[in-house]
Parts: C-alpha cells; sequence; structure tokens
C-alpha cells in the first residue's frame, strides 16, 4: 500500500480542462469512516479513544499495488467532490467515538465481531447497554462487568497521573523559587 508521502505525486499533475487532475476521472475513489486514535483524548483518558474521521481510498484500476488510504483532506473534498457529496448523502451511521473493543484486550476476536453484529462498537456502548438488550447473549453481563471496571481503573490511572504531574510541577517551581530567594538573599548582603 502507497503511503500518504506517496500520494504528492499526483498533487504534482496538471490539471484537465474540467478543473480535476488529468487521469481522475478512471480512478476509483471511495470515501468512509475509519477509527482515529485521539491522541489527546487518550492521554486524558488513560485509554486509547478513538474518533471516526472521513478516510479516502484511491486505487487506479487494474493495479493492486496502488492504494492510497489516509485521511480526507479538503483537497480530497474538492478534487473529487462527486464522491465527497456522494458520501456525505450516504452517511446513515452515527460517527463513533471511544475505546474500541478490538483495542481492549479482554475480549476476545469472536466476541468483538458478535457485539459488532449487534451495533456495539465501543466499550463505553457495551457497559451501557441495557439489560433487555443483552439477555439472549451468554455471558455478556461478566464482559459488561469487566468492561466498566476497566473504565473506571483506566479513569482513576489516569487522575492519578495527572495529580503525579502536578505535583511534580509544584516540586520544580518550589525549588526554582528556593533558587530566586537565594540569589536574592545572597544579593542584597553583597
Amino acid at each position: 500500500m502507497l503511503e500518504e508521502a506517496d500520494y504528492s505525486l499526483t498533487e504534482q499533475a496538471h490539471l484537465g480542462d474540467q478543473g480535476r487532475y488529468a487521469g481522475d476521472e478512471v480512478l476509483l475513489v471511495r470515501f468512509f469512516n475509519h477509527p482515529k486514535l485521539d491522541q489527546t483524548k487518550s492521554s486524558e483518558a488513560g485509554r486509547p479513544i478513538s474518533v471516526e474521521v472521513p478516510y479516502v481510498q484511491i486505487m487506479q484500476p487494474g493495479n493492486k499495488d496502488s492504494i492510497i488510504q489516509r485521511p480526507a483532506t479538503e483537497m480530497d473534498k474538492a478534487r473529487f467532490s462527486r464522491h465527497w457529496r456522494k458520501f456525505q448523502d450516504n452517511q446513515t451511521e452515527d460517527p463513533v467515538e471511544g475505546t474500541l473493543l478490538e483495542e481492549w484486550p479482554g475480549i476476545s476476536k469472536s466476541q468483538v465481531e458478535e457485539l459488532r453484529y449487534f451495533n456495539v462498537r465501543t466499550l463505553e456502548q457495551l457497559v451501557q447497554m441495557s439489560d433487555s438488550n443483552s439477555q439472549g447473549m451468554m455471558g455478556i453481563n461478566v464482559l459488561k462487568q469487566r468492561a466498566k471496571s476497566y473504565l473506571e481503573a483506566a479513569s482513576v490511572e489516569s487522575a492519578a497521573s495527572e495529580i503525579a504531574a502536578r505535583d511534580q510541577r509544584i516540586k520544580q517551581l518550589e525549588e526554582a523559587m528556593e533558587r530566586l530567594q537565594a540569589e536574592q538573599d545572597d544579593s542584597s548582603e553583597g
């Protein structure tokens, strides 16, 4: 699969008469939602948090080795505006945000697939699933409780990390103030 840097070659192509890049009309283009790890939210929560973002997949017909797949840019949306509009018109699912089930070590692949069948994609959705919706699933209550414990532990760990970082910062500031006070005392004595 081609990397994002490889795409720059296409960006340098000449624009055709239609205002698009020459050859765009033969490309196979697809926009879709795909989960992407949110570093900020993950570090705040102490566990992986993903958000769905629009991705683009660009393929050349007949060339199975030339596939570009990456987050969609504004340039992609303008360049492939017909495909982008079609994607927006057909979006029926709400974007997912949270810890993806497949990111959690406490679940098997078959359980992930079974829950996906029931439209459960994140730990947060699993924990909040109603008892009436989970009645027919074997072992779901144990899985829900383990997921809840994991989320609570991650929250506590995240809070503890924040407190430790804040304590370290306070210690550094106190040491800096002591040095400044010592320097001031030395200059006033001299």
